[in-house]
């Protein structure tokens, strides 16, 4: 069954000067009328991919290469600019942990909010198996997260992160924690979502991690596919 589907797909992102931003620019412009038109700069370019169920998807390539960008689209962060996506499966974008958080809030708040965000309702069954993963004293759940140390931050918000199983799990990068007491306990959550997971898309720079985990890896470059490497995922360690 095929879970991912791009045709042709193309992603502009609008790049502003920084005389767009100037006061008498705006001020001269608004006088005469004038429209200043952005540039763009090409992020995709003419992707063509399938993903078919029980397939695990490396995206190898340097900096700027696409692969974040091509994950986020996926993730329906970013549309596309032309092109066909279709997506037929729930999604576990896991792209890099804090995004959407409120410091100033409770950690509880905090967890709340997320699941909301990802769809799962927050019921305090479901807050507690969260708060039971990080190890955390119970007394912290009434503290804003800006007062937590950052492996106290990541805790939580990796918890929340991995807590419900999705159908396809896209990772920018193998993610980790700063707390090494947390690390093996995280490692095994993430290698059990990719293990239940009906597909997978990481991007890394790590091309040994790649062979370990993908059935096949994309080289990307410019914002295109060059190559597709098949290969046998080595056993685990």
């Amino acid at each position: 069954m095929t879970l991912i589907k791009l045709e042709n797909i193309r992603l502009d992102y609008p790049v502003a000067d920084i005389s767009h931003y100037s006061l008498k620019r705006l001020v001269l412009d608004t006088l005469t009328g004038r429209r200043r038109e952005l540039d763009y700069v090409r992020a995709l370019d003419g992707v063509n991919l399938e993903i078919m169920e029980g397939e695990r998807i490396g995206l190898y390539g340097p900096n700027g290469s696409g692969k974040s960008t091509l994950l986020r689209l996926l993730a329906g962060i970013y549309p596309p600019t032309e092109g066909r996506l279709v997506v037929n499966g729930t999604l576990a974008p896991l792209l890099g942990l804090g995004a959407g958080i409120r410091p100033e809030m409770s950690s509880v708040d905090n967890i709340q909010m997320l699941l909301r965000l990802e769809s799962t309702k927050p019921t305090q069954q479901v807050i507690d198996k969260i708060w039971a993963f990080t190890e955390l004293e119970d007394r912290y759940r009434g503290y804003p997260l800006k007062t937590f140390s950052s492996g106290m931050q990541m805790r939580v918000l990796f918890a929340v992160a991995t807590y419900a199983s999705r159908d396809i799990l896209l990772l920018d990068e193998w993610l980790s924690v700063t707390d090494a007491n947390f690390q093996k306990k995280a490692e095994e959550r993430m290698n059990d979502m990719v293990e239940n997971s009906r597909a997978l898309v990481i991007a890394s720079h790590d091309m040994g991690l790649l062979k370990r985990l993908c059935t096949r890896i994309l080289h990307m470059r410019g914002g295109q596919i060059e190559t597709v490497e098949t290969v046998d995922p080595l056993p685990q360690e």
